[in-house]
This record gives structure tokens, C-alpha cells and sequence, in this order.
């Protein structure tokens, strides 16, 4: 009896080692002094490295009206930004508009959540303005924090995330006094959520270092009570 209630007490800790919250995973590059998405090569590479793994996402250009799904606070859509690549420009091909953000925040919240999400950027100047964050919710009772790329001159980048099978409810960008363009966003579940019944794609994230420590402390247990057993029958 002591060893089955030594196995019990035990169960809940390793469940929630094996489900503790892993690291989005993230494709981010940028590109200096850029005023067409040509020019952005680093960035169109670090998009297809995304989008190879994330499968087909919904897109939305700015070029027609919102979809359901999303909604955008802050900046507005525009084809002028009034001062040229140097505060932001369109990224589609064929189009003309994007989203205009002049200092603060824009947020980019999801009536159904996802677990992935990407973005072209541009005109960045983080050598002077360095402070700029992108923080999302995830369901978890954290804030989530992605690294925010590095570019000057009016710089290009493009940011995409996946933090498998997590409910992602809004995005937020904090420009802070900088001027940017946003364009071409890219959202939905990934095609290898494994939380997705339609995605039947093998789960990929891993467990955080804390939660494998606490994974060896639930089997240290069992070892513990096992010995105790053997102890007490020898």
C-alpha cells in the first residue's frame, strides 16, 4: 500500500513536467537600408523557412477588407506613409497597401486563437530606436516575449513564430518612437500542431529545463519507494 500511494503522489508531477509550456520557435532576419521586399533577401528567406515549416496559412495583405478571424488596433492601412521607405512600404507583390504604424503599438488579435504567425516589417531604425518588443498571449497565464530583430537605415525584416499547439489570442508589436510598415501577415494553426485534429503532424516542442528537472525528481521518487519495498520484504 505505501508503494502505490508513493506512485500516486508522484503521477501528478510528472504530468505536469510532461506538459509544462516549450519555447516558440522562431524565424526571424532582417536586412539594412531596404525599399522594396527584393531587397529583402534575408528576410524572404527566414519567411520561407517559416512557412515551410508552419504548412499553409491564412494571408492577409491589407489590400481588401479584414477577415473574420482577425482584428487590428493601432496604426492604420494606408500607401503613403508620407516619408518614403524610411517609415514603411507595401510588400505584396502587384499591391499597394500595408499597415502604417507611427510610434506606439499595433495588435493583431485572432477571434479563433493560433499557434503560428509571421509578419513582414520595415522601415526600422533600431540603432535608434532600441527598445521596440513584440509580446503575444498564448492561454497561459504568462506574457510571451519573441527578440525583436535589429536593422537600421529603414530596414526590413520579417518575424514568424510557432509555438506549437498553444492558443494564441493577440500579438503585439511596441514600436515605440519609430515609424514602421507592416504587411503580409501570415496566421493559423501550423500543420504540425499536434493539439489540431486536422493536423496529424507529430508534436515537436520539447520540455523546458525546469520541467525535465522536475521530470528526474518524480522518477527519483519512484526509485525511492521501490527501494523502500524491497527493504521492507528482505
Amino acid at each position: 500500500m505505501k508503494t502505490k500511494l508513493a506512485l500516486l503522489s508522484t503521477a501528478p508531477l510528472l504530468m505536469f513536467a510532461l506538459t509544462a509550456h516549450a519555447l516558440p520557435v522562431t524565424y526571424i532576419a532582417a536586412d539594412n537600408n531596404v525599399s522594396s521586399l527584393a531587397q529583402m533577401v534575408n528576410s524572404q528567406a527566414a519567411a520561407s523557412d517559416f512557412l515551410s515549416v508552419a504548412g499553409a496559412l491564412d494571408t492577409y495583405d491589407f489590400e481588401s477588407a479584414l477577415p473574420s478571424n482577425l482584428t487590428i488596433t493601432g496604426g492604420s492601412t494606408t500607401n503613403d506613409s508620407g516619408c518614403g521607405a524610411l517609415c514603411g512600404f507595401n510588400t505584396t507583390s502587384g499591391g499597394d497597401f500595408f499597415r502604417y504604424l507611427g510610434g506606439g503599438m499595433v495588435t493583431f488579435s485572432f477571434t479563433n486563437p493560433v499557434d503560428a504567425f509571421g509578419f513582414y516589417v520595415n522601415g526600422l531604425q533600431t540603432n535608434l530606436v532600441s527598445q521596440q518588443t513584440i509580446t503575444y498571449v498564448d492561454g497561459s497565464s504568462d506574457t510571451q516575449t519573441i527578440d525583436f530583430p535589429s536593422a537600421t537605415g529603414g530596414g526590413g525584416a520579417f518575424v514568424g513564430f510557432i509555438d506549437f499547439g498553444q492558443l494564441i489570442s493577440s500579438v503585439t508589436f511596441n514600436a515605440t518612437n519609430d515609424i514602421l510598415g507592416f504587411d503580409d501577415l501570415r496566421f493559423g494553426r501550423s500543420v504540425s500542431d499536434p493539439g489540431d485534429p486536422g493536423n496529424p503532424g507529430d508534436p515537436v516542442s520539447v520540455p523546458e529545463p525546469g520541467s525535465l528537472a522536475l521530470l528526474g525528481l518524480g522518477l527519483l521518487g519512484l526509485g525511492i519507494s521501490r527501494r523502500r519495498k524491497l527493504n521492507a520484504t528482505s
